[in-house]
């Protein structure tokens, strides 16, 4: 593994390569850094793909942000890591907000793209249901209500068959409270923001690669019907819809067998 950080787009992006082979970007959601892949996805993919994760600007081990940046700026850091690596083409995959990064990406840099994974996401924040603008307003209350509402919300990331598994709650809720680089309340302002106010639904229809959409039947942040929306709207798309227990917002941790599994086998295809 090969790991340091990089001068992006007026950012220093930490980030990781593990594996050989052709290479594979994968981009995490709002607020979290890569550490996530590092549990089921890193293993699987490294051992055909030289897999790329890196730390969304204000999170992780990546610079802290000095002023409001937008999704674009974001897909934009993607390409400048890609430079410094001399990576001129690669598989994309974006989880939730990482995927609305990867469609600027394949948008504004169709070049550097082969193939587009996107999951638990969609065309805009408009039709979700997860408002991290409003949870924020809650948690700056520094009350009891305000944090009460925050944690409720949080819980539809994940499904009930998850939330009923005590043994996986608290592995995961161990290695969030672990992470010794966690979001500021100020970066997560900054992504929330970028977040709300990105919409591509009037732009997805010119993404050229081929694409997969991948979404959670029980995903009540962005529900099947926002993923079907997103792979209707970009020409060629797939969209595969993963049914049962624990097919949540968070399929690569809660269905992660299933997942990679659907991702590998796009991507041989």
């Amino acid at each position: 593994m090969k790991s340091g950080k990089i001068d992006s787009n007026d950012q220093k992006l930490y980030y990781e390569v593990h594996g050989e082979a052709y290479p594979l970007v994968l981009i995490m959601g709002i607020g979290y850094d890569a550490t996530l892949w590092d549990l089921y996805q890193v293993p699987a993919f490294s051992q055909e793909y030289q897999v790329i994760t890196f730390d969304n600007r204000d999170v992780g081990r990546s610079s802290k942000a000095t002023r409001p940046y937008t999704i674009a700026d974001m897909a934009d850091d993607v390409v400048g890591l890609l430079d410094i690596l001399d990576v001129e083409r690669t598989h994309v995959l974006g989880l939730s907000m990482g995927g609305m990064i990867a469609q600027e990406f394949a948008l504004r840099h169709p070049e550097r793209l082969d193939k587009l994974i996107l999951t638990g996401t969609g065309a805009g924040t408009g039709r979700a249901k997860f408002d991290p603008i409003t949870i924020w307003s809650f948690v700056k209350k520094h009350d009891k209500e305000g944090m009460i509402f925050a944690a409720q919300q949080c819980l539809w990331l994940f499904s009930t068959d998850f939330l009923r598994n005590h043994q996986a709650v608290d592995e995961t809720l161990a290695m969030l409270g672990n992470n010794p680089n966690p979001i500021s309340p100020e970066a997560y302002e900054r992504q929330a923001n970028a977040y709300v106010k990105h919409d591509s639904l009037d732009r997805i229809g010119m993404i050229k690669a081929q694409t997969l959409v991948v979404t959670g039947e029980r995903d009540r942040v962005t529900p099947p019907w926002i993923g079907r929306e997103l792979a209707d709207g970009i020409p060629g798309a797939k969209f595969h819809l993963v049914k049962g227990a624990g097919a949540s917002h968070v399929l690569p941790l809660e269905r992660p067998e299933d997942f990679n599994k659907v991702v590998l086998s796009f991507l041989k295809a």
